[in-house]
């Protein structure tokens, strides 16, 4: 079969497509020209049904991982509609999360542009985490429904008179927003705050589709998920809002067991991260 490449969404894919492009050589493919027919395309962060687009996401943990789907990425993933009952059956060697949690490992770690620092403000132990994402990412407007900063703001106001803290994603600038929560008692962080120095007093988290719901795994934090990200099958899914305060109160739906086996099936056996990987996972599509 021949390949092709597309820029679509973002023209900054080229290291990810590298590792695809000697991944489908050692398979025996060729790649074709720009304006030629493929058998095969690559697009980035869409959906698309259909064997002949494969659809490549960076995520998390590390910047050398990306997932390849035919159905799109994140909520929108085969992974998100199909439960991957393999995951139940994994080897661990959980060393290997350990290793990126010591690393504060994240999807942006080879960034020279960034510049990460420690809390500057006390984190308060056994808190109730409430993880924020852009509100324009197409993960929660776009593929989710309904604007996500009303949502927030009514899951802390529900969470009124609770050890709450709120982690804003690092490019999220609202400083009316944090100064209104802050003033009701919350504890609010913003701007590039690793997450790994949040999430050992972290007694549960709350996400609707961020790929930080990942790193909540790694840490062994239980997670409630509003939205439906790959990861819904060991979180508890809040039906409502009024769900989401008794969900809190009792812990006893979080399985540890299968939590750390989902995170490390994910990381280790799902995602891709060198031509070895690759060449696994596009074997499992094509």
């Amino acid at each position: 079969m021949v390949y092709k490449f597309h820029q679509h969404k973002f023209d900054n894919m080229n290291r990810y497509y590298d590792v695809i492009r000697g991944a489908m050589n050692e398979l025996g493919h060729s790649e074709v020209v720009e304006h030629a027919t493929a058998d095969i395309n690559f697009y980035n962060h869409i959906q698309s049904f259909g064997d002949h687009n494969i659809i490549v996401k960076p995520t998390a943990p590390t910047a050398k991982h990306f997932a390849l789907d035919l159905h799109g990425y994140a909520n929108t993933s085969e992974i998100a509609y199909d439960e991957p009952a393999e995951f139940e059956y994994v080897d661990m060697d959980w060393n290997i999360i350990t290793d990126l949690i010591e690393k504060k490992s994240n999807k942006w770690d080879d960034s020279i542009l960034l510049k990460w620092r420690k809390p500057k403000i006390k984190i308060p132990e056994d808190h109730i985490l409430v993880i924020a994402q852009m509100p324009d990412d197409e993960t929660v407007h776009g593929f989710g429904f309904g604007d996500h900063i009303v949502k927030l703001k009514m899951i802390v106001k529900k969470l009124q008179g609770e050890n709450v803290v709120i982690k804003l994603h690092p490019r999220y600038k609202n400083p009316v927003l944090v100064k209104y929560w802050e003033d009701a008692g919350h504890t609010v962080i913003d701007g590039y705050i690793s997450i790994h120095d949040v999430l050992p007093k972290t007694r549960v988290a709350i996400v609707e589709n961020s790929t930080a719901g990942i790193e909540c795994l790694m840490h062994q934090v239980p997670v409630i998920s509003y939205g439906w990200p790959e990861y819904h099958w060991v979180t508890a899914k809040a039906q409502t809002l009024p769900h989401i305060e008794s969900l809190i109160k009792n812990l006893k739906w979080h399985d540890k067991e299968l939590s750390n086996k989902f995170v490390y099936w994910y990381i280790n056996h799902y995602l891709c991260t060198d031509i070895n990987s690759t060449v696994k996972r596009l074997s499992q599509l094509i």
